[in-house]
């Protein structure tokens, strides 16, 4: 715990200095609020004891300056002509406590240490606030396959402990799934799950959502945001397509990894970061190490333990169970009143290859209940088992241009499933070879239900 003080007397700040150091915090010294301000820029600082009288500075400017602009700083005053009027208006204005000198060790010591637990706790419902609603994801129980067994065992050996997880699988195989169950499942369950999609953000923005900014750092910022390890504060953090990361996001990620400090973007400030790192790629990263496109000792940190997560293709005596439990969300969820699935349906869907994998059969599912009539699921209106050919004889469906719609939909659909699975899931190389751009292909992978 790092504690400023803040004092234009030696004595004073080599007397508590002394003190705080026996009892294990970090001290700094500032005689000045220049001087103090410069240590706060440049230190992770926890607690600051202030005193109100600093000579030509007045200490109440900036215990308001503080409270204003740093969350996760606590101001505790010191003063030696302390009264009533004087501590109430410091309290209002964001002090967590107001001592008056001389200040008794031992109610110093225990103030700080309570202060401590407040701002972790502090720290931690800010994070719960930042991911909100987000919830703890699917079931993974949900198959009896010795794939998914297998990734089951894993899961279990690892939900308790510290080291970085790797997670790899085709998109839609349920890899963030699996990260939610090793955070939820163990140690870390009472503590923010934090999900940043690496391919989603350029490389600034990626920068500035994984470690914030200040306020002025470039144009558009005009206040300070914390980055996602600072929310994740002492829980878990998941970093979604991580092997679509550029360069210089490789080696910050690296530093976080091996010295576990960062800088929020226009800042100076050494950051530390407490939280468990899981990412995940449905990319063959150590074939990318191989071609100088990731670095190797990133793999090698992300992957002290690995999960492959099977594509669906390879698990097909879990479709029904899966199948089930989506008409059970599809109930839940949407109100509608399926009882079962007909055999003969759940036969078509154990056949076909789902290139979308689990993501892909639940969007299909729920599609298929809210269109359903009856308690018996007995068919899928957009749904093919035989690749999702039109037959020769294709029926109207309302006007013609309705119909061509239809089937165009269809068409596009098997075209972007072909091209995921000839490419791994990678959108990079989909999107290249479909001829069109990776938010075009965002668009489709959503609008078909394959992403």
């Amino acid at each position: 715990m790092h504690v400023l003080i803040v004092d234009d007397e030696a004595g004073i700040r080599s007397g508590l200095g002394k003190v705080l150091l026996l009892n294990g915090f970090t001290v700094h010294e500032a005689d000045t609020l220049a001087a103090a301000r410069a240590v706060v820029s440049a230190n992770e600082i926890d607690v600051i004891l202030l005193d109100l009288r600093l000579g030509a500075d007045d200490g109440f400017e900036f215990l308001t300056e503080i409270s204003r602009s740093e969350l996760f700083i606590s101001v505790i005053v010191i003063t030696g002509h302390g009264n009533i009027e004087s501590a109430v208006e410091c309290m209002n204005a964001g002090a967590v406590n107001y001592l008056t000198k001389p200040i008794d060790r031992n109610v110093l010591i225990s103030i700080l240490n309570k202060e401590r637990e407040r701002l972790e706790l502090k720290k931690e419902h800010h994070g719960f606030r930042e991911v909100a609603g987000a919830g703890h994801g699917d079931r993974l129980q949900l198959g009896r396959s010795p794939a998914l067994r297998q990734v089951e065992q894993i899961v279990e050996k690892v939900k308790d402990s510290p080291a970085s997880v790797l997670i790899f699988g085709e998109t839609g195989t349920g890899k963030e799934v699996v990260a939610r169950q090793i955070h939820y499942r163990g140690a870390w369950r009472e503590r923010p799950f934090v999900e940043v999609n690496c391919a989603a953000l350029s490389e600034s923005l990626l920068d500035s959502e994984l470690f914030g900014h200040e306020r002025g750092a470039f144009t558009g910022a005009v206040e300070r945001k914390l980055g996602r390890f600072e929310i994740a504060g002492r829980g878990t953090i998941f970093l979604d397509e991580v092997g679509d990361m550029s360069a210089a996001m490789q080696s910050k990620l690296l530093r976080v990894l091996e010295e576990g400090t960062f800088e929020r973007v226009g800042g100076t400030k050494s950051l530390r970061a407490y939280c468990r790192v899981i990412a995940a790629t449905n990319k063959p990263i150590a074939e990318l190490v191989q071609r100088g496109e990731f670095r190797d000792d990133l793999y090698y940190r992300l992957n002290m333990v690995r999960i492959e997560m099977p594509p669906l293709r390879e698990r097909r005596e879990d479709i029904p169970m899966l199948s089930e439990y989506f008409v059970e969300i599809a109930n839940r969820q949407y109100g509608t009143k399926i009882e079962r699935i007909s055999d003969t349906l759940l036969s078509r869907l154990q056949s076909y290859s789902w290139p979308g994998n689990i993501r892909e059969l639940r969007n299909t599912i729920i599609n298929a209940a809210l269109l359903n009539d009856g308690p018996v699921l007995r068919s899928i209106p957009t749904f093919d088992g035989d690749e999702f050919d039109a037959p020769d004889d294709v029926p109207l469906r309302g006007s013609l241009r309705e119909t061509v719609s239809e089937y165009a939909g269809r068409l596009e659909r098997r075209l972007v499933s072909a091209a995921l699975e000839r490419n791994g899931g990678n959108i990079s190389r989909c999107a290249r070879e479909l001829g069109i751009s990776r938010k075009t292909l965002y668009e489709k992978l959503h609008e078909h239900g394959l992403g």
